[in-house]
């Protein structure tokens, strides 16, 4: 259980401190400080001491007792700091504990003056402001969207508009989903999920991909029976030239949702938004579709105003195959050659190690997680295979930003 205080004096939390002092017989105390501790029934096991200055966390102290150091409770203790340091906008986290250089490389602090810094804080929090605002008014623009076209069909007689606009309807949907899907991909990696948990937007754009299907399939079978009844239907069912203005409003409103959805989908690499920008595309072709057919009623026949809808409908469903194809193709892990055999070039041109193979990678919204084996002389030292792995991992986490984490399996090579 992760536990923090801030003492105004020793006496104020003697027991803690007691505890504190039998976990590391050394154990200093600053009342300028803020403490952190983690606790296994109830014992202290490890603690991490933080000093806050200037919008900047600087670490002063870590310990974990020698029986869990396995466990990785240090890097958990820098990672419950980074979260806290997260909510109350501080900007970067540094320490000067030098003597714990390959334990603060490993959690991407780099050395600066003497110092390690981390300054990647609000990384997740700049990710999620971007990726929400587009989708909040991309909400607020498809309300308007929906409640003219629904309304202005139906007034102005126009089939195609209003169809137009119960398609933005299905968009409002779509979008609050995406928004709550954001959120919940930029909680930060737990015992649980130690991956993250950037794939549920893959989840959220396949789901949309089903929305899309079922949109255009429920479009064109409407439709079937719009058309097949039509002989029923007398002329006065010709729309009125207003709906064209609302159609062309609605195309150019589509035309900026989609651009900078697609903008900051690439950006941050939001797949799910990505998907979401192809729809906005797609609607771009309804509502020019919509345009076209009420011409097209207006001044040939008003059966056009149905058979416009069709070639859209073929769009929209071709487009939601798309996206279930290749967000199922994020999901179950398909390997990029093309990025696979860029690292494979890199390793040869810059790290003499014979014998890497086996190159596996896994994507989690933007960030991918690297699989990798080289092969060794049997008499080579764990100390020489681990000091050559860390340089490979800092190489590559160094000069490829999109790579998390590197995981490197050292095997002999065993002479005949």
């Amino acid at each position: 259980m992760f536990q923090t205080f801030t003492p105004n004096s020793k006496d104020s939390n003697p027991i803690i401190f007691k505890q504190l002092e039998e976990l590391q017989p050394d154990f200093s105390y600053n009342s300028s400080s803020f403490y952190c501790t983690f606790s296994l029934k109830g014992m202290i096991i490890s603690y991490i001491e933080v000093l806050e200055t200037n919008n900047t966390y600087e670490i002063i102290s870590i310990y974990v007792n020698e029986k869990y150091r396995h466990r990785l409770y240090g890097k958990k203790l820098v990672k419950f700091i980074e979260n806290r340091a997260s909510k109350q906008n501080i900007e970067k986290i540094v320490t000067k504990l030098i003597q714990c250089k390959g334990f603060f490389e490993k959690l991407d602090f780099q050395l600066e003056n003497n110092e390690f810094v981390y300054d990647k804080i609000n990384e997740r929090k700049k990710r999620y402001n971007e990726n929400s605002k587009i989708l909040i008014f991309s909400i607020i623009g498809n309300i308007v969207l929906a409640v003219s076209k629904i309304s202005v069909g139906i007034t102005g007689k126009s089939r195609s508009l209003l169809a137009d606009g119960i398609n933005s309807l299905s968009d409002i949907a779509t979008s609050l989903g995406m928004l709550i899907g954001v959120y919940y991909s930029n909680i930060p990696e737990d015992d649980e999920h130690p991956y993250g948990h950037e794939k549920i937007e893959s989840v959220i754009a396949s789901i949309l991909g089903i929305i899309m299907i079922v949109t255009g399939f429920e479009l064109m079978k409407n439709n079937f029976e719009f058309l097949y009844n039509f002989s029923k239907v007398s002329l006065h069912t010709t729309p009125t030239f207003t709906t064209i203005y609302w159609g062309l409003f609605s195309a150019i409103i589509k035309y900026f949702m989609y651009f900078y959805k697609n903008k900051i989908g690439i950006k941050t690499g939001n797949s799910a938004l990505i998907a979401d920008a192809k729809d906005s595309r797609n609607d771009i072709f309804t509502s020019l579709g919509a345009v076209l057919g009420i011409l097209l009623a207006i001044y040939i026949n008003p059966i056009f105003d149905i058979l416009m809808t069709f070639p859209v409908a073929l769009i929209i469903l071709k487009e939601g195959f798309h996206v279930i194809f290749e967000n199922t193709h994020i999901i179950m892990d398909k390997q990029d050659k093309e990025f696979l055999e860029k690292i494979e070039e890199y390793l040869e041109e810059n790290i003499y190690v014979e014998n890497i193979h086996d190159f596996k990678m896994r994507s989690s919204g933007n960030r991918i997680f690297l699989n990798m084996h080289i092969r060794l002389l049997g008499e080579t030292s764990i100390s020489q295979g681990h000091h050559l792995s860390e340089t490979i991992e800092n190489s590559i986490l160094t000069d490829f930003p999109e790579v998390k984490e590197v995981l490197i399996h050292i095997e002999p090579i065993i002479k005949q």
